[in-house]
Formats: C-alpha cells, structure tokens, sequence
C-alpha cells in the first residue's frame, strides 16, 4: 500500500515506525513542516509546507497516489484537511473539521456533552468579564483556567499550584479576556489523571491500553505546563491506582461521546479519540478529548499495538475495522521527552547535538525524533520537545515481566551516558516510588481523606 501522513512531530515518528514494518509491501508519503530525521529514513518521499494548508496537502497525496492517509496533529483536523481529501476520494484516519472541535474549542465540547450525554464534566463557565469569574470562584472554590482554544497542552492554569489567591487568578483572567475576549473557568479537580486512547471506525469503537502523561515541566509536577514530558503504560493494559469500575466509566463516557459528536455533526467518526480523565471521590471526570493520538502517548501504545498496522488503519479509514485483530503485547512501556533546558517559557537558542543511537539500541531502547532536524551530521533543536527515548519490558515468554520501576532505572542508566548537554528530561516518569504514591493518595482519596 502506498500510505500518506501528515504531520512531522514525535507522535508521527511513532506512527511511521508501526506503518512501514513491512517495507516489501508498504511504502510511506509525508506531508510535513519540518523534515523529521526519524521519518526520512522511512518515508518514499517527504513534502514540506504548512499542515494547515489544504490544497497543497490535497494536490500532493492527489500526485503520489496514496491508498490512504493518516492525520497526526491536531491543527490539520481544523483546518479541514479531512473533508478535503474525504470529498476527493482519498479514505483517511481523522474525523471532519466538525468533529474536530471537540478538541479546538473546549467550550464547545463542554456545551455538547452537558446538552447530550449529561455526566461526567466538571463544573464550568465560559465567561467575559472579571466579576463573572469572581462569582464563580465564590461558588465552586479553586479554579483551573484555560484559553478557550488551541494550546498544545501548555496553557492552562491551575489554582494553588499557578496562582496563589483569588486575585493573582482574576488578574491572570483578565488579562486573557483582554487578549482573547474569553476564558474558560473549572472547578479545580482533585485525584489522578488517566488517557483512554481509542481506534474509532463508524460504529466500531476499540480500546487502546491505559496511559498516563506527565504534562509538567520538572520532576514532581513542578514548574509550566507542557505538551507532555513523558508517559508510561502497564503489561496489563491498566493503571495501579485505577479500579475496573472506573475503566468501565470512562469507556461509557466515550461511547456516550461519540454518540453525541455523530449526532452534533451528521458525520461518521473515522479516527483516534483521546480522552484525558480524571479519577475523584465522586467518581470519573472529563478533562479533556483529543481528536487525535496523543504526544507523547502514541509512542507508547504504537510501540505495543501487535499486527498489520497498515491493515488496521487503512481498516479505520474506510470503515470496516475489525476490531478482534487489534491486540497490544502484555509488556510495559515507558518514554521521556528531551527538551531543551528552558522548555516550555523559554527554549532558548537553537543547540546543534549529537547522539549516539548506537548505545540507546544497545540498551534496548530506541530514539523517536520530534521538534528536531538534521544539521550536517548533527542534529539541531527546533525550540520544543527534541527526542524522546522509549523502551519496553519484557516479553512474559522470554522471562519475568519487566516492571515499569526497571524500565525507568534501566533508561536514568542510559539517559545519564547519552543525554546530549543543553538538554534535559524528567526522571520521575515511571519512577517506581512515585507509581507508589499515586496509589496511596488514591487509597486515600477513595477513602474520604485529601491529605
């Protein structure tokens, strides 16, 4: 099959890796904005140019004659590059520019689900002025806030842990209503994140194995947000400190969400959904959906999905995915972002690196490259995250299963030999005590207790 993708970040690399695993029968095309080292090695050819700009994209997958096309990032969904190549015959992996606002316009999806699901959001206000939010504060206590658009996960603002009072958080909501007009205010959630990824293929929704990103900057949740420092999954598919019950919430929520998204727009859903999720003493929340894989978390699960995965998203793309062949392999995975030293406020410079891909191989890792490019035979930063180094545990016939705790040890082992300077990483991420105490501060949130 001749296959197109669109995008050129970490998560497409990923994807490329599980695309072309059989070269003698797949060949890969790319409509990208960068040249990403890790795809031009496996891409047939590469075309470089804004992912928001539809006619080129249209006009080039049109020239080399793809079978189909997968959409990685977000901004191409909104830009409509899926009704596009829809409408011109070409079947492809993302849902319509309609669908994709319930990822682009948070108001939106918070309106949708309260109107046609009913359960299972936070409460929250779209307001315009200053005392609109201080009315709501009052009402619901700590608050997060957030631009009503696109941020690529850095732009929200929580409570307590950005803000110190309620007049550091009306200042900072006036000055957004001031540059955007609007924000978007919640009431602060307390427990413990999750991502539920799913393949969707008009009525067929099939379930990815449970994520979970570390979105902030520094180890121990400090510092900005980011577009996510690394993710973990487990060898059984779920979470430590997540309980069947809420798996099966969530998986509810989803389903009663795209329910609602088809019924919104008229359209059949043919993509990813990422659904980002919040674990309380009164039960399952929704943070956020995705209307894509997620970044960092798409290095995981692609690393574990078994099988033909041409077949299977080609499958998603015209709507005849057979859901009994998706299998992940039963092994834990793990991956952590390089970023340059003053990610996300301030990248700095452009650093030109090296890295040697000898030892992370050796180590039974592998690099995925993402905000990066080639400079002669080095490398050189783009200003966001650089690389990320992946692994997973072992195989349950070859010996024990590797725990994630192992995993994480065995990579601050690498990362300590291999991590280029000017870059950094977190090293909490997997870390078995910090798995440790997410499960004792469930234990306790469960238990009626916030200490």
């Amino acid at each position: 099959m001749k296959i197109g993708l669109i995008g050129s970040g970490g998560r497409e690399h990923a994807i490329a890796n599980a695309l072309v695993r059989n070269q003698k029968r797949d060949s890969l095309y790319v409509f990208a904005g960068h040249k990403n080292p890790g795809i031009e090695r496996l891409a047939e050819n590469i075309a470089i140019g804004p992912v928001t700009d539809v006619n080129s994209i249209l006009g080039y997958f049109e020239k080399v004659d793809v079978d189909f096309v997968i959409v990685g990032p977000e901004v191409p969904l909104l830009a409509g590059v899926v009704d596009a190549l829809r409408g011109d015959g070409i079947p492809t992996v993302g849902p319509t520019r309609a669908q994709a606002r319930i990822e682009g316009d948070k108001a939106f999806m918070r309106d949708m689900i309260q109107r046609r699901v009913g359960w299972g959001i936070p409460d929250w206000r779209l307001l315009s002025d200053r005392q609109g939010a201080s009315d709501f504060i009052a009402q619901v206590g700590e608050v997060a806030v957030k631009p009503v658009g696109l941020t690529g996960g850095k732009g929200v603002r929580v409570m307590g842990v950005h803000m110190d009072g309620v007049g550091e958080t009306l200042d900072l909501v006036e000055a957004w209503i001031e540059s955007d007009g609007r924000v978007l205010l919640e009431e602060r959630l307390v427990g413990e994140e999750f991502s539920r990824m799913v393949f969707i293929s008009d009525e067929k929704i099939v379930p990815m194995p449970l994520a979970q990103d570390f979105k902030y900057a520094y180890d121990g949740d400090t510092g900005g947000m980011t577009g996510g420092m690394g993710s973990y999954t487990m060898a059984d598919g779920g979470m430590p400190f997540v309980e069947p019950a809420d798996i099966e919430q969530a998986d509810r929520m989803i389903e009663e969400t795209v329910a609602a998204l088809v019924a919104e727009t008229g359209d059949d859903y043919r993509g990813f959904l990422y659904g980002q999720f919040m674990i309380t003493a009164g039960g399952i929340r929704v943070i956020e959906y995705n209307a894509r894989l997620g970044d960092p978390e798409a290095i995981n699960v692609m690393l574990t999905l078994q099988g033909d995965t041409a077949e299977l998203l080609h499958q998603v793309a015209v709507g005849e995915l057979d859901s009994d062949r998706v299998t992940f392999a039963p092994r834990a995975s793990l991956c952590k972002y390089l970023v340059p030293a003053g990610y996300p406020e301030n990248p700095g410079d452009p650093i030109s690196f090296t890295l040697d891909e000898s030892k992370v191989n050796e180590a039974g890792f592998s690099v995925v490259f993402a905000s990066v490019e080639r400079d002669g035979a080095k490398y050189r930063t783009l200003g966001s995250r650089t690389v990320a180094i992946a692994g997973l545990g072992a195989e349950p016939d070859t010996g024990p299963v590797t725990s994630l705790g192992e995993i994480s040890r065995q990579m601050e082992e690498l990362l300590a030999v291999v991590e280029p300077p000017g870059l950094r990483h977190r090293q909490d991420v997997g870390d078995a005590d910090v798995i440790r105490e997410k499960v004792e501060r469930m234990k306790r949130l469960r238990a009626g207790r916030r200490d």
